[in-house]
């Protein structure tokens, strides 16, 4: 394992733009990435208190296809269903013994579902499409040991012993990992605006407020503009009239984060910019997220890691939640370098990027490569040391996986 360090940081925060954008908390995407997750976490703290082990699954092929609802000021209802696919590879059985876990995700989607959406009774308003197999792995053939190989026993296992991440975990991919730190103020902006919008404590305050939020926001030198989209529940909104007053409590919202970030010389906000009511067209939605109007929720096409999805930095096409927290190098290696920059920059205070990439069967705490990249010179001794330390505890990786401590989406 050899740690590169370079130096060919193009710092965001100095740079003379940024563009970042970040879907809400009620937006498809970021439903089916939360929702993916917490079945993985889900059915991994099942394998691991009947089993002992984080048996194989994947959930990250999952998908939200978007119901049709009726809106209207003052009511609303479904009209067709919302469908929930849950698709991937999941181990069913060890040994002998069946894993009885379809009904433990489905009862794990309806708490979650009808916690994030309004209106919502999933036995009535959603249809469950179950699609997981527990086919073998790639790269065997059925020639003289007539699939007797041990890789054809990682989804069907016999004992642990044909799990190889349970004694020492190897890459199941030649995959790519990065992180970065620390964020840039802009970042943090939209961060913080989307959360006073989304948050539990606005739900409570204002229960109108929906959670299919959008923000985009560009910097151009120090001005800032945002465009930004926030939709209301139509059962409690009784007027266009309501609308409209409800809309300058969103600004007001706004207004008092963005009052932190004087430092900016100008920032514009435009809201629901969509908004017609000459047209009738409104921001108004039944469950507060656009899946119920056809729009569709896939994992991985939402927020990257870190929480924003931002024009100048680095990710990689690893969709990262729903994947197995134990032994899967893109996810694994995505968190791990995000610890290691956050740790650089919290010792040396300088910006940087990480990057591990793996080489599939290879031990997972021996990457292939590994690169530091900065736009300073930085302490080679120091970061090796904060390096190693984080290779040495990958299952502390897993562990933070398994109880949502890193900020996935």
């Amino acid at each position: 394992m050899k740690i590169n360090i370079t130096n060919d940081l193009k710092n965001p925060s100095e740079s003379e733009f940024e563009i970042v954008e970040r879907k809400g908390r009620g937006h498809p995407d970021t439903l089916s990435d939360h929702l993916a997750e917490l079945l993985s976490r889900t059915y991994s703290k099942y394998t691991l208190e009947k089993h002992g082990a984080v048996l194989r699954h994947q959930f990250d092929k999952l998908s939200l296809m978007g119901g049709k609802a009726e809106v209207r000021f003052g009511g609303g209802n479904f009209r067709s269903p919302v469908r929930l696919l849950i698709n991937g590879r999941v181990t069913s059985k060890m040994g002998n013994e069946d894993l009885f876990f379809r009904d433990l995700l489905v009862s794990t989607a309806k708490r979650f579902l009808e916690t994030e959406l309004r209106n919502f009774d999933f036995t009535i308003d959603c249809r469950v499409i179950m699609e997981t197999t527990s086919n073998r792995t790639r790269g065997m053939s059925d020639n003289k040991l007539k699939g007797s190989s041990p890789i054809n026993f990682r989804f069907n296992p016999r004992t642990l012993k044909d799990i190889p991440e349970h004694a020492k975990p190897l890459s199941n991919d030649t995959a790519v990992g990065c992180g970065w730190a620390p964020y840039t103020d802009l970042e943090r902006l939209i961060i913080e605006v989307e959360t006073n919008l989304t948050s539990d404590y606005a739900r409570e305050k204002f229960p109108w407020l929906g959670s299919d939020v959008k923000i985009m926001a560009t910097r151009i030198r120090k001005e800032v503009d945002l465009t930004i989209a926030c939709p209301q529940i139509s059962t409690l909104v009784s007027s266009a009239v309501e609308y409209e007053k409800n809309c300058q409590t969103i600004h007001s919202i706004i207004n008092e984060v963005t009052k932190k970030y004087s430092h900016f010389e100008k920032i514009g906000i435009h809201l629901n910019t969509g908004d017609d009511p000459k047209q009738e067209m409104f921001y108004l939605l039944y469950t507060g997220s656009c899946i119920e109007s056809g729009d569709e929720g896939q994992v991985s096409r939402g927020n990257r890691l870190g929480g924003v999805i931002s024009s100048r930095r680095p990710f990689s096409i690893e969709g990262l939640s729903g994947k197995n927290p134990s032994y899967h190098a893109g996810k694994v290696y995505s968190v791990a370098a995000w610890d290691i920059a956050q740790k650089i920059f919290e010792q040396m205070k300088v910006p940087c990027e990480v990057f591990i990439t793996s080489q599939i069967d290879r031990l997972l705490d021996d990457p292939a490569f590994i690169v530091i990249n900065s736009d300073k010179i930085l302490d080679q001794e120091k970061v090796k040391k904060i390096v190693e330390e984080k290779l040495s505890h990958l299952n502390e990786v897993t562990n933070n996986l398994l109880e949502g401590k890193y900020p996935l989406v």
